[in-house]
């Protein structure tokens, strides 16, 4: 399997090599309070070893559930706002055809509840009138504005045109294990659910259902996506692969040098959304205290 490759030697002109390598000591404290949890936020580090925490047991029910949405919808709404849109529509658009929409095939996987523009709401629910669609929503609360009101206005439709029991064996919710209104709900109308831990924070949750049933659903191998997430949790904790730290060590480097704004450049269309997802990861976990440097991201050749 392929692993992601780090080539720093642009930056060198800019810090030194050995400015870098004087971050060493500050890099491995990090990397050991992610793995021991003794950092600050460290109730919020499920994400660390996810993968290989992450059981067949779970795949398979995820992929099971995933099969009875494709057999039985031909679209898939996925309701959810931050990480519990992002990472499922980057891995989305990375692994998929550029012209998906134009051909036969799986189950079409749109997402709401991101946005709060009545237009495009209108013109989903237009797009599903007389159709076959089934939701996933995604929210431990249940009360975030922009998910609810989209969920109320599909549920209400997608019972109107299939009934409320049909309706009931179309929906999925991706929620707190015991609390919250969306917990409440699922538990009197029964549907099928499955659990956002309390551990895992929404920017990092693509490789929990929030992410990997919608993933699913489109039609990728959920199994192959943890197992290269295994291989490189498991190099990356045992300094077999020391690229995370590098690029930790450069990129700070970089910053006390005075570089405040990192840009992710792509020259694949599909990229896109990647580059929303990394901006909302990389700014909402280091953007505290007023420090904290600015992601942007950009697609080329078009911005350059």
């Amino acid at each position: 399997m392929e692993k992601i490759q780090l080539n720093i030697s642009d930056v060198l002109a800019t810090v030194s090599r050995a400015d870098i390598e004087a971050l060493a000591p500050e890099a491995a404290k990090s990397l050991a309070k992610l793995t021991d949890h003794s950092g600050l936020g460290n109730d919020f580090l499920g994400w660390v070893k996810l993968p290989t925490s992450t059981d067949e047991k779970l795949l398979n029910d995820i992929e099971a559930t995933a099969k009875a949405l494709r057999e039985d919808c031909e679209y898939v709404v996925a309701i959810g706002i931050g990480g519990s849109y992002l990472g499922a529509k980057a891995v989305i658009e990375a692994l998929g055809n550029s012209f998906a929409a134009y051909l036969p095939g799986a189950p079409k996987v749109l997402f709401a509840g991101q946005n709060i523009g009545e237009d495009y709401l209108y013109e989903l629910q237009q797009l599903l009138k007389g159709r076959k669609f089934g939701i996933i929503v995604i929210s431990k609360s249940g009360t975030t504005t922009e998910p609810a009101i989209a969920f109320r206005l599909l549920k209400e439709q997608l019972e109107q045109q299939a009934g409320k029991d049909e309706a009931r064996k179309r929906i999925v919710a991706i929620t707190d294990a015991k609390r919250g209104a969306l917990r409440t709900l699922a538990t009197s109308e029964g549907y099928k659910t499955f659990v956002i831990e309390d551990n895992v924070g929404g920017r990092f949750s693509v490789l929990t259902p929030v992410g990997l049933l919608p993933i699913a659903v489109a039609g990728y191998d959920i199994k192959a996506l943890v197992e290269g997430a295994r291989e490189m949790e498991k190099a990356t904790l045992s300094g077999k692969d020391m690229s995370a730290v590098t690029y930790a060590m450069t990129r700070n480097a970089l910053y006390r040098a005075g570089k405040k704004i990192e840009i992710l450049v792509n020259y694949n269309p599909k990229l896109h959304f990647f580059g929303e997802w990394w901006k909302q990861l990389y700014g909402e976990s280091e953007g505290k205290d007023h420090k904290g440097i600015f992601p942007a991201a950009v697609d080329n050749s078009t911005d350059l």
